[in-house]
């Protein structure tokens, strides 16, 4: 930890120490860990309610959110709650809709409780918001990745919720929509339009896959047996379920007016047939 991070880690540390409660909180236990994968088009998400659940980024747009056990939220951009941001596709500073967005949905509500990068600390408040941050230290396994310390695994929304998983003890955990950890991998997400070529890259998060195994039982869904685990072992809907799965549009899926506020905030998603 560099001289700035030190003196950052100080300045915080009370804030960060309130996570230790969540140590293994939850230990022995299963979850879900529901990704925003274009492959949620296919899955009636009412079959994935029977356990604890932590979900990430725009999953809150789904219309059967409140049909899943949702208990806890992962958000980890950087400086997401403030008025201006660095907008990640045009890279130009501009207003920021999406935090505002997520504000007025009312995603922070008091049921759910919501981890954050600790940067949005003066961006959102309330007494059901906790802060992680990873104070420049690189992952090096779950061993060393604390949610009352440096939490290492900031770099996506898998990572960090399965950092938040392990850290509280969850010991068989479930993957439903992190398309990159199936093969061929799904493209796009399940609030844009249309279905995308699938691709054949390394999984991003093989790194922190391969050493989530060393503490749970960690598998996939995948949407039908033309997906495979090439990391994890997978299980198809249909054997999870024993319905088959049936795609669905976003338009089915999100709410007409949710679908034009993404289209107007300038991301470069697909919502609409163009």
């Amino acid at each position: 930890m560099n001289l700035k991070n030190r003196v950052l880690f100080g300045l915080t540390e009370r804030i960060i120490e309130r996570n230790s409660k969540f140590e293994n909180i939850h230990k022995g236990e299963s979850c879900y860990l529901f990704g925003n994968g274009a492959s949620l088009k296919y899955y009636n998400l009412k079959y994935f309610n029977d356990k604890h659940a932590i979900a990430c980024n725009s999953f809150f747009l789904h219309r059967d959110f409140r049909h899943v056990n949702v208990k806890y939220y992962f958000e980890g951009h950087s400086f997401y709650y403030y008025p201006y941001w660095i907008n990640p596709y045009s890279r130009k500073i501009q207003k920021n809709p999406m935090g505002k967005f997520c504000k007025e949905k009312n995603l922070c509500n008091d049921d759910i409780l919501f981890f954050c990068n600790l940067s949005n600390y003066f961006g959102i408040h309330g007494d059901n918001i906790y802060y992680a941050h990873n104070f420049g230290i690189s992952f090096d396994g779950f061993a060393n990745c604390k949610l009352d310390g440096s939490f290492t695994t900031m770099s996506s929304a898998l990572s960090g919720m399965l950092g938040l998983a392990i850290f509280m003890g969850f010991e068989d955990i479930t993957l439903v929509g992190c398309d990159y950890s199936f093969f061929p991998q799904s493209q796009g997400h399940f609030y844009e339009y249309g279905r995308f070529p699938d691709t054949f890259d390394k999984d991003p998060n093989e790194e922190f896959l391969l050493d989530a195994m060393q503490y749970a039982n960690v598998r996939v869904i995948t949407p039908n047996d033309e997906y495979r685990g090439h990391i994890l072992p997978h299980v198809s809907y249909k054997d999870f379920t024993g319905n088959e799965s049936i795609y669905k549009e976003n338009n089915e899926i999100l709410s007409d007016s949710d679908l034009l506020n993404l289209d107007r905030f300038n991301m470069k998603y697909k919502i609409f047939s163009k």
